[in-house]
Protein backbone atom coordinates (compact mmCIF):
# COMPACT_ATOMS: atom_id res chain seq x y z
CA UNK A 1 0.00 0.00 0.00
CA UNK A 2 1.51 3.81 -0.73
CA UNK A 3 2.05 6.43 2.34
CA UNK A 4 0.61 9.01 2.90
CA UNK A 5 2.02 12.24 0.87
CA UNK A 6 3.74 15.11 3.13
CA UNK A 7 3.64 18.91 2.16
CA UNK A 8 5.54 21.79 2.54
CA UNK A 9 6.34 25.26 0.79
CA UNK A 10 9.63 25.39 -0.79
CA UNK A 11 11.01 28.39 -2.08
CA UNK A 12 13.16 28.93 -4.95
CA UNK A 13 13.75 25.01 -5.79
CA UNK A 14 15.44 25.71 -9.01
CA UNK A 15 18.23 27.53 -7.57
CA UNK A 16 17.15 31.05 -10.15
CA UNK A 17 15.96 33.85 -9.76
CA UNK A 18 13.56 35.99 -12.39
CA UNK A 19 14.82 39.57 -13.82
CA UNK A 20 13.22 40.87 -10.97
CA UNK A 21 15.57 39.08 -8.09
CA UNK A 22 12.69 37.33 -6.89
CA UNK A 23 12.23 33.23 -6.64
CA UNK A 24 9.28 31.07 -7.34
CA UNK A 25 7.55 29.52 -3.76
CA UNK A 26 6.51 25.85 -5.12
CA UNK A 27 4.11 23.25 -3.05
CA UNK A 28 6.47 20.18 -2.30
CA UNK A 29 4.52 16.90 -2.08
CA UNK A 30 6.88 13.73 -1.22
CA UNK A 31 6.04 9.98 -1.38
CA UNK A 32 8.84 7.42 -0.49
CA UNK A 33 11.87 9.26 -1.50
CA UNK A 34 9.94 10.77 -4.67
CA UNK A 35 8.50 14.49 -5.03
CA UNK A 36 6.81 16.45 -7.40
CA UNK A 37 5.69 20.36 -7.45
CA UNK A 38 3.12 22.36 -7.95
CA UNK A 39 3.42 26.02 -8.41
CA UNK A 40 1.68 29.02 -6.59
CA UNK A 41 2.52 31.64 -8.54
CA UNK A 42 4.04 33.63 -5.95
CA UNK A 43 7.64 35.14 -6.18
CA UNK A 44 9.61 36.97 -3.38
CA UNK A 45 12.92 38.04 -2.73
CA UNK A 46 15.82 36.06 -0.79
CA UNK A 47 14.94 38.07 2.36
CA UNK A 48 11.63 37.41 2.37
CA UNK A 49 11.25 34.08 2.99
CA UNK A 50 12.00 32.17 6.26
CA UNK A 51 11.15 28.87 7.76
CA UNK A 52 8.54 28.11 5.07
CA UNK A 53 6.63 31.35 5.19
CA UNK A 54 6.95 34.84 3.88
CA UNK A 55 8.03 37.84 6.11
CA UNK A 56 9.56 41.11 5.58
CA UNK A 57 7.01 41.82 2.83
CA UNK A 58 3.79 44.51 2.95
CA UNK A 59 1.57 41.56 2.15
CA UNK A 60 2.88 39.01 4.02
CA UNK A 61 -0.09 37.68 5.76
CA UNK A 62 -2.11 37.30 2.70
CA UNK A 63 0.24 35.24 0.64
CA UNK A 64 1.33 32.70 3.54
CA UNK A 65 -2.60 32.47 3.72
CA UNK A 66 -2.78 32.20 -0.40
CA UNK A 67 0.16 29.57 -0.25
CA UNK A 68 -1.61 27.91 2.75
CA UNK A 69 -4.70 27.50 0.42
CA UNK A 70 -2.67 26.25 -2.12
CA UNK A 71 -1.09 23.70 0.27
CA UNK A 72 -4.07 22.59 0.94
CA UNK A 73 -6.43 21.78 -1.75
CA UNK A 74 -3.88 19.92 -3.19
CA UNK A 75 -4.10 17.85 -0.30
CA UNK A 76 -7.97 18.29 -0.33
CA UNK A 77 -7.97 16.01 -3.71
CA UNK A 78 -5.92 13.12 -1.84
CA UNK A 79 -8.25 13.01 1.59
CA UNK A 80 -11.36 12.96 -1.02
CA UNK A 81 -9.57 9.69 -2.63
CA UNK A 82 -8.60 8.29 0.70
CA UNK A 83 -12.31 8.48 1.56
CA UNK A 84 -13.05 6.43 -1.13
CA UNK A 85 -10.20 3.85 -0.31
CA UNK A 86 -7.82 4.62 -2.96
CA UNK A 87 -4.28 6.01 -2.15
CA UNK A 88 -3.01 8.09 -4.51
CA UNK A 89 0.39 8.08 -6.28
CA UNK A 90 2.14 10.82 -6.74
CA UNK A 91 1.94 10.86 -10.82
CA UNK A 92 -1.85 10.24 -9.62
CA UNK A 93 -2.44 13.05 -7.87
CA UNK A 94 -0.56 15.06 -10.51
CA UNK A 95 -2.86 14.59 -12.58
CA UNK A 96 -5.47 14.66 -10.70
CA UNK A 97 -4.99 17.97 -9.87
CA UNK A 98 -4.05 19.33 -12.88
CA UNK A 99 -7.26 17.88 -14.97
CA UNK A 100 -9.31 18.70 -11.99
CA UNK A 101 -10.58 14.88 -11.58
CA UNK A 102 -11.99 13.71 -8.39
CA UNK A 103 -13.50 10.96 -6.89
CA UNK A 104 -16.37 12.83 -5.75
CA UNK A 105 -16.77 14.14 -9.88
CA UNK A 106 -20.44 13.06 -10.81
CA UNK A 107 -20.30 10.17 -14.16
CA UNK A 108 -21.21 13.62 -16.56
CA UNK A 109 -18.63 15.98 -15.12
CA UNK A 110 -15.73 12.75 -15.75
CA UNK A 111 -17.18 11.71 -18.72
CA UNK A 112 -17.19 14.67 -20.36
CA UNK A 113 -13.36 15.19 -19.53
CA UNK A 114 -12.63 12.02 -21.02
CA UNK A 115 -13.97 12.51 -23.98
CA UNK A 116 -13.89 16.28 -24.94
CA UNK A 117 -11.03 16.78 -26.95
CA UNK A 118 -10.12 13.24 -26.98
CA UNK A 119 -8.99 11.86 -30.93
CA UNK A 120 -12.75 9.84 -30.30
CA UNK A 121 -14.56 10.19 -33.70
CA UNK A 122 -17.68 12.24 -33.77
CA UNK A 123 -20.42 9.57 -33.93
CA UNK A 124 -18.09 8.02 -31.02
CA UNK A 125 -19.01 11.55 -28.98
CA UNK A 126 -22.27 11.52 -29.86
CA UNK A 127 -22.91 7.80 -28.45
CA UNK A 128 -20.83 9.17 -25.63
CA UNK A 129 -23.38 12.18 -24.65
CA UNK A 130 -26.88 10.26 -25.03
CA UNK A 131 -25.03 7.84 -22.88
CA UNK A 132 -24.58 10.99 -20.44
CA UNK A 133 -27.98 12.21 -21.17
CA UNK A 134 -29.62 8.78 -20.80
CA UNK A 135 -28.07 8.03 -17.07
CA UNK A 136 -29.04 11.32 -16.01
CA UNK A 137 -32.47 10.41 -16.80
CA UNK A 138 -32.36 7.31 -14.63
CA UNK A 139 -30.10 8.62 -11.91
CA UNK A 140 -29.60 12.45 -11.82
CA UNK A 141 -25.75 13.45 -10.68
CA UNK A 142 -24.52 9.76 -10.00
CA UNK A 143 -20.89 9.81 -8.96
CA UNK A 144 -18.18 7.82 -10.70
CA UNK A 145 -17.71 6.38 -7.10
CA UNK A 146 -21.35 4.99 -6.82
CA UNK A 147 -21.52 2.88 -9.62
CA UNK A 148 -21.16 -0.58 -8.52
CA UNK A 149 -22.40 -3.79 -9.49
CA UNK A 150 -26.71 -2.94 -8.41
CA UNK A 151 -26.18 0.31 -10.05
CA UNK A 152 -25.64 -1.65 -13.46
CA UNK A 153 -28.30 -3.94 -12.97
CA UNK A 154 -31.03 -1.37 -11.76
CA UNK A 155 -29.29 0.45 -15.16
CA UNK A 156 -30.36 -2.20 -17.27
CA UNK A 157 -33.41 -3.06 -15.86
CA UNK A 158 -34.55 0.59 -16.38
CA UNK A 159 -33.67 0.67 -20.07
CA UNK A 160 -35.59 -2.43 -21.12
CA UNK A 161 -38.67 -0.89 -19.17
CA UNK A 162 -38.73 1.87 -21.22
CA UNK A 163 -38.05 -0.40 -24.41
CA UNK A 164 -34.72 0.32 -25.41
CA UNK A 165 -33.93 -2.35 -27.88
CA UNK A 166 -31.25 -5.08 -26.41
CA UNK A 167 -28.46 -3.89 -28.44
CA UNK A 168 -28.42 -0.22 -27.70
CA UNK A 169 -28.85 -1.22 -24.05
CA UNK A 170 -25.31 -3.11 -24.68
CA UNK A 171 -23.93 -0.36 -26.64
CA UNK A 172 -24.69 1.90 -23.86
CA UNK A 173 -23.01 -0.24 -21.42
CA UNK A 174 -19.86 -0.87 -23.06
CA UNK A 175 -19.53 2.57 -23.36
CA UNK A 176 -20.18 2.89 -19.68
CA UNK A 177 -17.55 0.43 -19.14
CA UNK A 178 -14.45 2.27 -21.59
CA UNK A 179 -15.31 5.43 -18.91
CA UNK A 180 -15.12 2.83 -15.75
CA UNK A 181 -11.96 1.93 -16.96
CA UNK A 182 -10.73 5.36 -17.11
CA UNK A 183 -11.97 6.09 -13.64
CA UNK A 184 -9.26 3.05 -12.21
CA UNK A 185 -6.99 4.62 -14.54
CA UNK A 186 -6.93 7.89 -12.75
CA UNK A 187 -7.64 6.41 -9.68
CA UNK A 188 -10.72 7.21 -8.94
CA UNK A 189 -11.87 3.61 -7.89
CA UNK A 190 -9.85 0.83 -7.41
CA UNK A 191 -11.64 -1.76 -9.94
CA UNK A 192 -14.28 -1.53 -12.67
CA UNK A 193 -17.67 -3.26 -11.47
CA UNK A 194 -17.59 -4.87 -14.62
CA UNK A 195 -15.18 -7.23 -13.72
CA UNK A 196 -17.98 -8.52 -11.85
CA UNK A 197 -20.90 -7.48 -14.21
CA UNK A 198 -20.57 -8.88 -17.58
CA UNK A 199 -22.56 -7.08 -20.44
CA UNK A 200 -24.61 -9.43 -22.65
CA UNK A 201 -23.61 -10.05 -26.05
CA UNK A 202 -24.96 -8.28 -29.29
CA UNK A 203 -27.65 -10.19 -30.77
CA UNK A 204 -28.45 -10.54 -34.45
CA UNK A 205 -30.84 -8.08 -35.52
CA UNK A 206 -34.17 -9.30 -36.86
CA UNK A 207 -35.05 -8.58 -40.21
CA UNK A 208 -34.16 -9.26 -43.92
CA UNK A 209 -35.73 -9.70 -47.32
CA UNK A 210 -34.92 -12.43 -49.49
CA UNK A 211 -34.35 -12.81 -53.03
CA UNK A 212 -37.85 -13.08 -53.73
CA UNK A 213 -39.24 -10.41 -51.89
CA UNK A 214 -36.67 -8.04 -53.34
CA UNK A 215 -37.74 -9.05 -56.95
CA UNK A 216 -41.67 -8.10 -56.12
CA UNK A 217 -40.36 -5.27 -55.02
CA UNK A 218 -39.01 -4.82 -58.28
CA UNK A 219 -41.59 -5.40 -60.46
CA UNK A 220 -43.86 -3.35 -58.61
CA UNK A 221 -45.06 -0.15 -60.62
CA UNK A 222 -44.59 3.30 -58.63
CA UNK A 223 -44.59 6.72 -59.83
CA UNK A 224 -42.67 10.09 -58.41
CA UNK A 225 -41.44 9.73 -55.34
CA UNK A 226 -42.71 6.38 -54.26
CA UNK A 227 -40.75 5.28 -57.20
CA UNK A 228 -37.13 6.88 -56.12
CA UNK A 229 -37.70 5.41 -53.05
CA UNK A 230 -38.07 2.11 -54.35
CA UNK A 231 -35.18 2.45 -55.93
CA UNK A 232 -32.68 4.00 -53.18
CA UNK A 233 -34.15 1.10 -51.17
CA UNK A 234 -32.68 -1.28 -53.73
CA UNK A 235 -29.83 0.70 -54.27
CA UNK A 236 -28.53 -0.07 -50.24
CA UNK A 237 -29.66 -3.74 -50.41
CA UNK A 238 -27.44 -4.32 -52.98
CA UNK A 239 -24.36 -2.07 -52.07
CA UNK A 240 -24.85 -2.53 -48.16
CA UNK A 241 -24.89 1.12 -47.84
CA UNK A 242 -26.14 3.16 -44.12
CA UNK A 243 -28.81 5.82 -45.67
CA UNK A 244 -26.44 8.46 -44.32
CA UNK A 245 -23.50 7.16 -46.90
CA UNK A 246 -26.21 6.59 -49.47
CA UNK A 247 -27.88 10.43 -49.33
CA UNK A 248 -24.12 11.50 -49.44
CA UNK A 249 -23.29 9.47 -52.50
CA UNK A 250 -21.65 11.10 -55.60
CA UNK A 251 -20.63 10.32 -58.34
CA UNK A 252 -16.81 10.93 -57.83
CA UNK A 253 -17.17 8.32 -55.34
CA UNK A 254 -17.87 5.92 -58.20
CA UNK A 255 -14.83 4.95 -60.56
CA UNK A 256 -14.95 2.04 -62.56
CA UNK A 257 -18.17 0.63 -61.45
CA UNK A 258 -16.66 0.46 -57.57
CA UNK A 259 -17.84 2.55 -55.10
CA UNK A 260 -15.00 3.66 -53.43
CA UNK A 261 -16.32 5.88 -50.17
CA UNK A 262 -15.55 7.34 -46.79
CA UNK A 263 -18.42 6.37 -44.34
CA UNK A 264 -19.92 8.62 -42.28
CA UNK A 265 -20.05 6.67 -39.48
CA UNK A 266 -16.85 4.89 -38.56
CA UNK A 267 -15.18 6.89 -41.13
CA UNK A 268 -13.87 4.10 -42.83
CA UNK A 269 -13.28 3.92 -46.74
CA UNK A 270 -15.37 1.12 -48.30
CA UNK A 271 -14.83 -0.49 -51.81
CA UNK A 272 -17.60 -2.62 -53.73
CA UNK A 273 -17.65 -3.46 -57.26
CA UNK A 274 -21.45 -2.89 -57.63
CA UNK A 275 -21.29 -4.38 -61.50
CA UNK A 276 -19.64 -8.21 -60.02
CA UNK A 277 -22.47 -8.30 -56.83
CA UNK A 278 -26.18 -8.92 -57.50
CA UNK A 279 -25.87 -9.05 -60.77
CA UNK A 280 -25.09 -5.67 -61.46
CA UNK A 281 -28.46 -4.45 -60.54
CA UNK A 282 -26.60 -1.22 -58.31
CA UNK A 283 -25.34 0.00 -62.02
CA UNK A 284 -28.51 -0.51 -63.61
CA UNK A 285 -30.34 1.15 -61.39
CA UNK A 286 -27.82 4.44 -61.49
CA UNK A 287 -27.73 4.23 -65.53
CA UNK A 288 -31.86 4.41 -65.32
CA UNK A 289 -31.13 7.65 -63.48
CA UNK A 290 -28.33 9.09 -65.58
CA UNK A 291 -26.16 10.28 -62.25
CA UNK A 292 -26.39 8.69 -58.65
CA UNK A 293 -27.35 12.42 -57.91
CA UNK A 294 -30.03 12.27 -59.40
CA UNK A 295 -31.47 9.42 -57.72
CA UNK A 296 -30.26 9.95 -53.96
CA UNK A 297 -30.38 13.86 -54.34
CA UNK A 298 -34.36 13.06 -54.34
CA UNK A 299 -34.48 10.75 -51.15
CA UNK A 300 -35.26 13.25 -48.64
CA UNK A 301 -35.20 12.67 -44.67
CA UNK A 302 -34.49 9.18 -43.17
CA UNK A 303 -38.05 9.19 -41.17
CA UNK A 304 -40.17 10.48 -44.24
CA UNK A 305 -37.83 8.07 -46.56
CA UNK A 306 -39.12 5.29 -44.11
CA UNK A 307 -42.33 6.00 -43.83
CA UNK A 308 -42.95 6.39 -47.46
CA UNK A 309 -40.84 2.64 -48.03
CA UNK A 310 -43.25 1.06 -45.20
CA UNK A 311 -46.11 1.68 -47.79
CA UNK A 312 -44.27 0.32 -50.85
CA UNK A 313 -43.46 -2.95 -48.70
CA UNK A 314 -46.90 -3.14 -47.90
CA UNK A 315 -48.01 -3.46 -51.82
CA UNK A 316 -45.96 -6.54 -52.20
CA UNK A 317 -47.53 -8.19 -48.69
CA UNK A 318 -44.45 -7.21 -46.46
CA UNK A 319 -45.62 -6.02 -43.06
CA UNK A 320 -42.95 -6.43 -40.35
CA UNK A 321 -41.67 -3.09 -39.31
CA UNK A 322 -38.60 -2.53 -42.04
CA UNK A 323 -36.46 0.54 -42.31
CA UNK A 324 -33.65 1.63 -44.56
CA UNK A 325 -31.43 0.39 -42.37
CA UNK A 326 -33.03 -3.30 -43.01
CA UNK A 327 -31.49 -2.82 -46.60
CA UNK A 328 -27.65 -3.57 -44.97
CA UNK A 329 -28.97 -6.73 -43.29
CA UNK A 330 -30.37 -7.84 -46.31
CA UNK A 331 -26.93 -7.11 -48.49
CA UNK A 332 -24.97 -8.85 -46.16
CA UNK A 333 -27.35 -11.96 -44.94
CA UNK A 334 -28.18 -12.51 -48.86
CA UNK A 335 -24.23 -12.57 -49.35
CA UNK A 336 -23.06 -14.83 -46.98
CA UNK A 337 -26.35 -16.90 -48.36
CA UNK A 338 -24.50 -16.93 -51.68
CA UNK A 339 -21.44 -18.44 -50.18
CA UNK A 340 -19.09 -15.28 -49.73
CA UNK A 341 -16.77 -15.82 -47.22
CA UNK A 342 -17.58 -13.98 -44.33
CA UNK A 343 -14.07 -11.93 -44.18
CA UNK A 344 -15.04 -10.30 -47.26
CA UNK A 345 -18.63 -9.41 -46.38
CA UNK A 346 -16.79 -7.57 -43.55
CA UNK A 347 -14.11 -5.17 -45.65
CA UNK A 348 -17.47 -4.30 -48.05
CA UNK A 349 -19.97 -3.76 -44.69
CA UNK A 350 -16.68 -1.46 -43.49
CA UNK A 351 -17.12 -3.51 -39.95
CA UNK A 352 -14.09 -3.27 -37.76
CA UNK A 353 -14.31 -6.52 -36.00
CA UNK A 354 -15.35 -9.87 -38.04
CA UNK A 355 -17.54 -9.87 -34.21
CA UNK A 356 -20.07 -7.60 -36.13
CA UNK A 357 -19.93 -9.49 -39.32
CA UNK A 358 -20.87 -12.59 -38.19
CA UNK A 359 -24.38 -11.43 -36.32
CA UNK A 360 -25.53 -12.11 -39.91
CA UNK A 361 -24.16 -15.22 -40.01
CA UNK A 362 -26.39 -15.78 -36.82
CA UNK A 363 -29.39 -14.58 -39.05
CA UNK A 364 -28.84 -16.79 -42.10
CA UNK A 365 -28.68 -19.63 -39.21
CA UNK A 366 -31.69 -18.86 -37.15
CA UNK A 367 -33.71 -18.66 -40.98
CA UNK A 368 -32.64 -21.92 -41.91
CA UNK A 369 -34.08 -23.36 -38.52
CA UNK A 370 -37.18 -21.25 -39.18
CA UNK A 371 -37.62 -22.95 -42.79
CA UNK A 372 -37.01 -26.24 -41.46
CA UNK A 373 -39.57 -25.82 -38.96
CA UNK A 374 -41.69 -24.85 -40.93
CA UNK A 375 -41.06 -27.82 -43.12
CA UNK A 376 -41.65 -30.42 -40.48
CA UNK A 377 -45.09 -29.00 -39.81
CA UNK A 378 -46.05 -28.98 -43.17
CA UNK A 379 -45.28 -32.30 -43.82
CA UNK A 380 -46.59 -33.69 -39.86
CA UNK A 381 -49.90 -32.26 -41.55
Amino acid sequence: MLSRIAYRPVFNRAARLNLSGKGLIEIECRQAGRRIYFTTNTYVESNQWEHGRVINHPLAEGLNNSILMSLLDIQKVELEYLKRGVYLSLPALKHAVREKIKPTATLVEFGNEIIIGSERKKATISGYQTLFRNIEKFRTGVLVADIDYSFLVAYENWMRALGIAHNTRVGRLCFLRTIMNEAVRHKIINSSPFTEYKIPPMIAREGFLTTAQLHKIEKIELQGKMAVIRDAFLFACYTGLRFSDLVTLKSEHIVKQWIHKRMIKTEKVVDIPISDIFQGKASIIIERYGTIEQLVTKIGCNSTANKRLRDILKLVGITEHYTFHTARHTFATLLIQYGLAITTVQKLLGHQKIETTQIYGEITSKAITADIKRANRKHNK
